[in-house]
């Protein structure tokens, strides 16, 4: 008995202290903690302040936490932990956001909040991490990889990030464009087909130019349409400086969606 007393007790111990290695919260409370002081105040401040317009303007928070090292933890399961414990996010909307970076073990974590989930699933979120912060963290321009991980996560949050798959960038013409042509090309052929045959006339026939306006008709209808419908990485933005600072998370959760890695 003596003995199973213990080991609850020791591993009760080891949970706390485990629990304590943990980042406390910050008081006052603030977006951008750089205990790896890899920041100067200026980029500081300026990231910080695109947070809280964030958070007003939409509600989503986005947490950064810089750290010297892990001390040997792994870091997405670090990153969840500080997540919940922080409580990034409303806790009603669970719409948080925790970029964690651990200079020394050259590590970096993006754990996304459980009503963020739709909007940025894991294979978005490694998108923003392999294309947004791992070539700015490679040069040590760790200001330029935050900056941009936001504005992709911002995008993400209301569906204007677009996952970039390959560096080739189209070229003009998609599977839509060719399935689409082909339609065409079907329809017209139908239309011309149907009009030939039977009572002569010629080609400009009434009937014949009848059909051929037809063709034209439904070629065009089903060729417009054809226009950009992305929006640009301008407009839309965080706004000027608005906002009296940040207030302090609400109590969001995390059940571990998100990607990250090595850089």
């Amino acid at each position: 008995m003596k003995k199973l007393l213990f080991i609850l007790f020791f591993l009760g111990q080891l949970g706390l202290g485990l629990a304590q290695d943990l980042l406390p919260r910050p008081n006052p409370p603030r977006l951008v903690n750089d205990v790896a002081g890899v920041l100067s105040p200026e980029q500081k401040q300026i990231l910080e302040d695109k947070l809280v317009a964030l958070d007003d303007s939409s509600s989503n928070q986005i947490a950064i936490v810089l750290l010297p090292s892990l001390n040997g933890a792994d870091v997405a399961d670090y990153a969840n932990k500080l997540f919940r414990a922080w409580g990034i996010g409303d806790k009603k909307t669970n719409n948080g956001v925790l970029i964690l970076a651990s200079i020394e073990d050259r590590k970096i974590w993006i754990e996304i909040g459980y009503g963020l989930e739709g909007a940025i699933p894991d294979v978005t979120a490694s998108s923003i991490y392999r294309n947004e912060i791992v070539p700015e963290f490679k040069q040590q321009n760790y200001y330029r990889g935050l900056d941009r991980a936001i504005d992709a996560l911002a995008k993400a949050a209301v569906g204007e990030y677009k996952v970039k798959r390959e560096k080739n960038k189209g070229t003009g013409s998609s599977g839509k464009d060719i399935l689409k042509f082909i339609l065409i090309v079907i329809v017209v052929i139908f239309i011309l087909a149907r009009g030939s045959g039977g009572r002569g006339g010629g080609m400009m026939s009434r009937r014949g130019a009848g059909n051929i306006a037809e063709a034209l008709f439904w070629s065009s209808l089903l060729g417009g349409g054809n226009r950009s419908s992305g929006s640009s990485w301008g407009g839309g933005g965080f706004g000027g400086g608005g906002g009296g600072g940040f207030g302090g998370f609400g109590g969001g959760s995390s059940g571990g969606g998100g990607a990250g890695g090595g850089w």
